[in-house]
């Protein structure tokens, strides 16, 4: 049959003439507005071509009707043009396949995808293909696409991390998506081009993913994004209370104790604002985490030693990266390493030059118990050390050796030498892999 001007028209953009236009037969002209929008919002849209193509595929995903995930699929692998683009690139089976398979995003990924997107400086270019940033972008253009009434977070990071003007393509696109996935839903006698017929036959795996309306993850998914959005943010603002008690705890405890040791205004400002700031940067650094990492000591220790603008000319450190810190430690941790800083500074190895801080850690993996840090702070080489026994400890002292064995379980031994400071602290953590310290060896 002889084509008319429009199906011509239509296979020079996508490089065949989808079934998707011809189901409006019976109303002359739909087929020709139909196309109108295509263009418009996906094909001339001026975000990149193979992004849009993985991004229909995707979306597609959640629609029960499989026609536009199997089509776009194959716009994908090269049966057809990607996104009306004849000089896109294509995809082999094999990134399909890997693309199909990826995870529909939970609620604690979607968390950290948006956070992600939410850090960025300022807009970037669209994210090329394959990386994290398309990732992240992905997850966030998910919500906004599944769970819209619920996606003003999710907008406004993509914005941040995009500009307004992309954002508003992107919108454009997910429209129109929108409005094929329902046109496919209430035409279900739409059949499969037999392109990707012939493709599926050779491609068992793959039609097997693209026609399996039984599973679960590609029928439900938006229903079970909707339960994952509803329970987990149950599940966060329950933790939130939870660290925010903990956390206002930590702050009240710190005042009594400052607000005991000095008698003036300034006095007590002055160090309470340090301490405060202390527990600040600690916040800080978990922000700026990704979903399931974990503070770890070396990270804490030269995020303390940075904030002091100290050098490490006179110091060593030594011990393994990565060793991971227990939430529940990280404020009164934090805090004791702060004290630790703040004095060598103001009266220990730091203030004076001649003088020397080693720190040293290991993890230890006792039989049946959980690991254990063992840090080693010595100063060497301070001259007028006051050794007077009968002055009552500061908080910093009453922090190490009182706070953190009673809220962590910790074994610590504090003492002041001729020629400076020395602390022993082992704290229960969650690192793996290290080699053994023997608790009972000699400070020297």
């Amino acid at each position: 049959m002889r084509e008319n001007r429009f199906e011509r028209e239509v296979r020079e953009r996508m490089g065949l003439v989808p079934h998707f236009f011809q189901t409006a037969s019976e109303a002359p002209g739909l087929a020709e507005q139909l196309w109108a929008q295509a263009k418009s919002a996906y094909m001339d849209n001026p975000l990149p071509s193979l992004f849009k193509e993985r991004l229909f595929v995707h979306l597609s995903r959640f629609c029960e009707v499989r026609y536009c995930i199997v089509r776009h699929t194959g716009f994908l692998l090269g049966k057809g043009y990607p996104a009306g683009d004849a000089k896109a690139a294509t995809e082999t089976i094999e990134q399909v396949l890997q693309w199909l398979s990826r995870p529909v995003p939970h609620a604690m990924r979607l968390e950290a995808a948006i956070t992600q997107l939410e850090g960025y400086a300022e807009p970037r270019d669209m994210p090329a293909p394959h990386t994290r940033g398309e990732e992240d972008l992905l997850d966030a253009l998910t919500v906004m696409f599944v769970v819209p009434a619920r996606s003003a977070q999710a907008r406004v990071a993509v914005k941040h991390a995009v500009g307004g003007k992309n954002l508003e393509y992107l919108l454009a696109f997910l429209a129109f998506v929108r409005t094929a996935h329902y046109w496919t839903q209430t035409h279900p006698d739409l059949e499969y081009e037999s392109d990707m017929i012939m493709l599926m036959a050779q491609h068992p795996e793959l039609a097997r993913r693209l026609l399996d309306t039984a599973d679960a993850e590609w029928v439900n998914a938006g229903d079970a994004l909707r339960e994952a959005l509803t329970g987990q943010l149950h599940v966060l603002n329950t933790e939130l209370q939870h660290r925010t008690r903990n956390l206002l705890s930590v702050i009240r405890v710190l005042f009594d104790r400052t607000l005991a040791k000095h008698s003036t205004l300034e006095g007590f400002a002055e160090v309470f604002t340090a301490r405060l700031d202390a527990i600040s940067r600690v916040q800080v650094y978990l922000s700026r985490l990704e979903q399931g990492e974990k503070v770890t000591f070396d990270g804490l220790l030269q995020n303390e030693l940075a904030a002091h603008a100290v050098t490490l000319q006179q110091i060593t450190l030594d011990g393994p990266t990565g060793v991971r810190l227990r939430s529940s430690a990280l404020q009164t941790f934090a805090l004791a390493l702060h004290e630790l800083v703040v004095n060598a500074v103001k009266y220990g190895a730091l203030a004076h030059p001649a003088a020397h801080l080693s720190v040293r850690w290991e993890v230890e993996h006792p039989q049946g118990e959980p690991p254990m840090l063992h840090v080693y702070w010595q100063e060497t080489g301070v001259p007028n050390v006051q050794l007077d026994d009968s002055a009552p400890p500061g908080y910093g002292r009453e922090l190490i050796e009182r706070a953190l064995p009673y809220q962590l379980k910790a074994k610590t031994r504090y003492e002041l030498l001729p020629d400076g400071a020395r602390c022993l602290m082992s704290v229960p953590v969650l690192s793996e892999g290290s080699a053994p310290f023997s608790s009972g060896e000699e400070l020297k």
